[in-house]
């Protein structure tokens, strides 16, 4: 929480009297915000059309607007042609059909085509820099960068994110009183309002994610490797940001993977990290002078231990860092760089730490206390679920396990290890289990963050059960030691979420998969030679076209206006407001907003809700008759157009899915669906006692089956977020499934309680 007594906090009212303090908070309010965090100076900054307008060509885009192209139907067939993953040589193929040629294109091969889209405005540009070393390489080091400044511009005045930018640090709590503060965006942390406290009135803090890791470029065989460094802006929203279809990632250097000849293996990976640093100095120093000093830019509109050897005297050095347990870096990128802490910046990351901790960890201590053979059984039994992995062949073989693979995993092992495991060891397991779940809450507050410690605390006070069974292993012996640091870890997530908001936020998920946007997929459209410069160039071609495109539909756009006027182009009265200018009350224009969000091809989850209303505000005779979605609760239904099957008699559905009070739950439905009219009926209750006297008689014998269904919820944290829908089966017995195929679903039969809100109170039925 906020320290009162800290001079940064001395305008903090503790009665919550926020009408005189610089916080800019309202008082009643669930939000506090650093007022003064965020001015603009002027509107004579180049917003991004205006550099689309600056470039050399823009006189000949005035009569031609997709210039270099002869017209708009030109440019479409080049955009598709560059972007697409045939080789040049194919394209000249193309180009050459009889029926392509009579379309007179401008350019005849792919040569010429690409030396148009060169033409384009450019973008960050990259620089290539020769590294010089002392100690002998096989080949010569270079260095693949551009300028971060530049790159950080980019995204910043990107339009794609022009209403998923946050700017001011600030406070969300659950109520007004401001007891239980939630944990969100970066700019929610403590971190950035104590950096937003260091600079002056007025300043804006951008924050940036650097994510660096090595990555394959071929496969199967040649050994390429690529060690790419990405820079990400914390500013764009988590869930903008975090989306792996959003691009909010640039590749800003491609970081040299030198091959040092010098004999002994374990000085060359020092070498290798020595050069790692020395690489990330060159190219952050523009950021560390923009920390230092600051930058006008246009938006869219422990105990320390000395060593006194040489590190230029390798082995000697090496040893010096051994006896202390270093790794022998004497001078971290970051040494220089204002305002940097690296146990506030090196927070716990979800791919690499938790779940690699679990299967590194937590899932061999159950295989060794279960057993291998029992445990693999168990997993392999379970039905398949849609949506998670099925481990056919239990786990304990498993190789090269992604992310997904352990949480599926995680899904299961606290009910699979229950019964065969000692109690005690059960609990510290579970304990685990509900730190993983915890954690990767996007919007943690006070209580759970007390809930994460509490459950380590469990854990702590169970694990010795690990050690007296053996099951913390080695190589080849039991491990009487708890030195695992991974698991230390976790003792970080609560102060990490303090600082840098939500943790979740920080996943690898996403730059790991943009590696194959700005890595793997240009590689493949280079000569398997020299790949560096190539990956380079086929990026600068492929930004230069995603932004051209975005220009021109702008400007092409009937609703196009100009939101960003000169100072000359606006009336007197607006020319004489106040110099200093809130950006947060500048709006954006509908038309362009809606035309913006259209072009951000982003992956869009269906939305069973939005339809289902659709449906319901829909005259009779303008909606499918039964309507196949529809709403209940906080839950969406939906199923598809076609049943599975059709024309099957009731008998033979009374048979097959042992319903035998089928034609009487069917009567009973009809009867109240004639006297109500309802939507949604209610489930649960005895069954109904069959009349042999007096049966049941309804007006059809055949009805339609589906054995699927849909089921879709709204985010626990934010009702505004759609989840994607659920698959649920239901299917008789059949080949492959003696049994049938059925999933367990809990539907809540009480009005009184509200799903989630109400937890797992009240009545539940279960539906098999």
């Amino acid at each position: 929480m906020r320290n009162l007594d800290d001079p940064a906090h001395a305008n903090f009212n503790g009665d919550f009297n926020f009408s005189e303090d610089r916080f800019g908070a309202v008082e009643g309010s669930l939000e506090e915000r650093y007022e003064g965090a965020r001015t603009c100076y002027s509107k004579d900054g180049l917003t991004f059309l205006d550099l689309f307008d600056a470039d050399e060509f823009a006189e000949c885009r005035k009569e031609n607007l997709f210039y270099p192209f002869a017209s708009k139907e030109e440019w479409e067939i080049g955009d598709f042609l560059l972007c697409s993953p045939l080789s040049m040589a194919v394209i000249d193929v193309f180009l050459k059909l009889p029926l392509v040629q009579k379309l007179c294109l401008s350019f005849s091969n792919a040569r010429e085509l690409r030396s148009r889209a060169e033409m384009f405005p450019s973008r960050p540009s990259w620089k290539c820099q020769v590294i010089p070393s002392i100690y002998p390489t096989k080949y010569l080091i270079q260095l693949f960068w551009r300028d971060p400044i530049e790159c950080l511009e980019s995204l910043f005045a990107n339009l794609l994110f022009h209403n998923k930018l946050n700017f001011t640090p600030h406070c969300v709590y659950t109520t007004a009183a401001h007891l239980i503060w939630v944990y969100l965006e970066w700019m929610t942390g403590d971190a950035a309002w104590e950096m937003q406290t260091q600079f002056p009135r007025g300043a804006t803090v951008l924050g940036t994610i650097l994510s660096s890791d090595k990555t394959n470029i071929t496969t199967m065989m040649g050994a390429r490797l690529a060690h790419p460094l990405l820079l990400g802006l914390t500013n764009i929203w988590m869930h903008t940001r975090t989306k792996l279809s959003s691009k909010a990632f640039l590749l800003v250097a491609l970081l040299p993977i030198p091959k040092y000849l010098y004999p002994h293996q374990r000085m060359r990976g020092l070498l290798e990290d020595h050069l790692m640093h020395e690489c990330l100095s060159i190219v952050l120093k523009p950021l560390m002078k923009a920390a230092e000093i600051g930058i006008m830019m246009s938006d869219l509109v422990g105990n320390l231990t000395s060593i006194t050897v040489d590190p230029a005297h390798l082995e000697v050095y090496f040893d010096a860092c051994a006896e202390y347990r270093l790794n022998g870096i004497c001078a971290p990128f970051w040494m220089d760089w204002p305002l940097a802490d690296p146990s506030i910046f090196l927070m716990s990351e979800v791919l690499h730490h938790w779940h690699k901790e679990f299967f590194d960890h937590d899932c061999q201590w159950c295989l060794v206390a279960v057993g291998g053979s029992e445990l693999n059984f168990r997993f392999s039994i379970l039905q398949p679920v849609t949506g998670y992995c099925h481990f056919a062949g239990g786990i304990s073989k498993l190789k090269q396990v992604t992310g997904r693979g352990h949480r599926d995993i995680q899904c299961y092992i606290v009910g699979l290890i229950s019964g065969a495991a000692p109690h005690h060891f059960v609990i510290a397991i579970r304990a685990l289990m509900d730190v993983q779940y915890l954690v990767q809450c996007p919007a943690p507050d006070d209580d759970v963050l007390a809930s994460i410690d509490q459950a380590l605390l469990a854990f702590h006070e169970n694990k010795d059960i690990i050690m007296t069974l053996g099951a913390w292993m080695g190589a080849k012996k039991p491990i009487d030691n708890w030195f695992i640091p991974k698991l230390e870890f976790l003792q970080s997530i609560t102060s990490g979420t303090h600082n840098v908001g939500a943790l979740i936020q920080w996943s690898a998920d996403v730059t790991e998969h943009t590696h194959v946007s700005e890595i793997k997929d240009p590689a493949c459209h280079t000569n398997n030679n020299d790949y560096d410069p190539q990956i380079c160039r086929h990026l600068d071609r492929d930004e230069k076209l995603r932004h051209f495109a975005i220009a021109t539909t702008l400007k092409s756009h009937r609703n196009y206006r100009d939101l960003n006027p000169r100072p000359g182009d606006v009336p007197k009265e607006e020319e004489e407001e106040e110099e200093a200018i809130n950006c947060d009350e500048r709006e954006w224009d509908d038309p362009r907003t809606a035309l913006l969000d259209q072009m951000n091809h982003t992956h869009v989850t269906t939305n069973y809700f939005s339809k289902a209303r659709k449906v319901f505000a829909a005259r009779d005779e303008a909606i499918p008759h039964p309507p196949r979605t529809f709403i209940t609760g906080g839950t969406a239904i939906h199923l598809n157009y076609n049943p599975s099957h059709t024309g099957v008699s009731i008998d033979d559905v009374t048979t097959n899915f042992n319903i035998p009070d089928l034609r009487a739950v069917l009567s009973e439905f009809l009867l109240c669906d004639a006297r109500e009219r309802r939507e949604v009926y209610g489930v649960g209750g005895p069954r109904r006692r069959l009349s042999i006297e007096h049966p049941p008689i309804l007006p059809f014998d055949h009805v339609q089956l589906w054995y699927t269904v849909r089921l879709q919820e709204t985010s626990f944290h934010d009702s505004s977020i759609t989840l994607p829908a659920q698959t649920i089966h239901a299917s008789p017995p059949g080949p492959g499934w003696s049994k049938g195929q059925q999933d367990t679903v809990l539907v809540n039969v009480e009005g009184g309680s509200v799903w989630p809100e109400s937890g797992l109170t009240g009545e539940y039925s279960f539906m098999i």
